[in-house]
């Protein structure tokens, strides 16, 4: 039988570096013995292709130090404390809430108490602070348990803030009509885009060659210009206007760059009534039931249906939306697929929680049509405050 220990260090080193895509194989090789766990001791896991299966960050309650990150492909939990805010120190702590985001592998945690935002690098353990919001940025102008939950919808990164020297930019979705606001490094405050079209109730955003996308209720999709590229801000396309949709949509829309191309993504939601719920099940209000991509082309605004996205996956939630490439080992994800979590946050209202808020999870296959695969049906699957989200995976976090 071989002796693994005998195998140079340098050997373990060269694998773990060149040759191992994810988290859960270089752990495996620090399993095997005490000489190869010392030989990647220092290893700093950089994979040459984003294969990595995102975290699902699943809930606890809203005080806890901590959340649950949940693995897709060892099935497995792992507990990750998470920075306390300047607030939680006060005597009654316990009523404060905080609720999370995500985008590019950073947590981005937002307090009910005094609206500190807080930008957190798992991976690091590094802390950006972010300006508070002012309420009279706020359309509704007040602020309160159930409404602060509505006030904040999404938040999206441009670049690593521990990759990008300070030249990044925070894009912020935010108020009861789900307005933009931007915030960047050494500014005192978030700001709003000068435009001369409206900005009112997005569905997402994305950071695409330089610029800032968004996608709206009523399928308009918007640039907000570049200094680098000399572009000013403009409506990019109308989905009604170029008959994708005859009308507003009562399902979701996402933008994602998968490779060098920004996608459309629509998700066809089910809302049934009363006398079509399962009996058994009264959870069952509202289904994702299928899925249409389009791909956009932002020099001249046309659009064309794509049948897929190839050897990528499309990870969509209240997180930023991003794209995995699909691996051939079992550790990866599955290809030409869209994995999905619950962010109709209609039926995210404590009175609805019986309703079917947060249980809307699951895999669709794109070559199928249809849902292949439930990835999680554990406990823990909704919270009032802070549903699950993605958490992209870098290094060896």
């Amino acid at each position: 039988m071989a002796n693994w220990s005998e195998l140079p260090q340098e050997l373990v080193r060269k694998v773990a570096t060149q040759h191992i895509e994810n988290v859960e194989d270089f752990e495996e090789i620090g399993k095997v013995c005490s000489d190869w766990r010392s030989a990647t001791k220092d290893v700093n896991l950089c994979p040459s292709k984003n294969t990595q299966l995102p975290w699902l960050m699943l809930v606890d309650p809203p005080n806890s130090p901590h959340r649950r990150f949940y693995s897709l492909s060892k099935h497995m939990f792992q507990k990750i404390n998470l920075p306390q805010h300047d607030d939680d120190d006060d005597d009654d702590d316990d009523d404060d809430h905080v609720r999370y985001f995500s985008s590019k592998g950073w947590l981005i945690s937002l307090s009910m108490k005094n609206r500190n935002i807080t930008l957190f690098d798992p991976a690091s353990g590094k802390l950006i602070k972010l300006p508070s919001v002012p309420l009279n940025m706020l359309w509704y102008g007040d602020w309160y348990d159930d409404s602060y939950l509505g006030h904040f919808s999404k938040f999206i990164l441009s670049g690593i803030p521990s990759s990008c020297d300070d030249d990044f930019t925070v894009a912020m979705m935010f108020d009861g009509n789900q307005q933009l606001a931007f915030w960047r490094p050494g500014e005192q405050k978030w700001t709003k885009p000068v435009v001369d079209f409206d900005i009112n109730w997005m569905l997402d955003t994305c950071f695409f060659y330089g610029e800032f996308y968004a996608i709206d209720h009523f399928g308009k999709v918007m640039a907000f210009g570049s200094q680098i590229s000399n572009r000013q801000p403009r409506i990019v396309v109308d989905l009604i206007d170029q008959g994708v949709l005859f009308k507003q949509t009562n399902g979701m829309f996402y933008l994602v760059q998968v490779e060098s191309k920004l996608l459309v993504v629509h998700r066809h939601h089910l809302l049934l009534d009363n006398h079509e719920r399962n009996p058994e099940n009264t959870n069952e209000v509202c289904w994702t039931i299928c899925f249409e991509v389009f791909e956009l082309n932002v020099d001249n605004g046309k659009l064309k249906s794509v049948e897929g996205v190839g050897n990528q996956a499309i990870f969509i939630g209240l997180n930023s939306t991003f794209s995995v490439e699909a691996s051939s080992g079992k550790r990866g994800c599955k290809p030409n697929c869209i994995y999905f979590i619950d962010d109709n946050t209609e039926y995210f209202q404590e009175d609805a929680v019986l309703m079917g808020g947060g249980i809307d999870m699951g895999i669709y296959s794109l070559d199928e049509g249809k849902l292949i695969e439930r990835f999680y049906e554990g406990p823990s699957q909704f919270c009032f405050t802070t549903p699950p989200i993605w958490v992209e995976r870098r290094g060896n976090i």
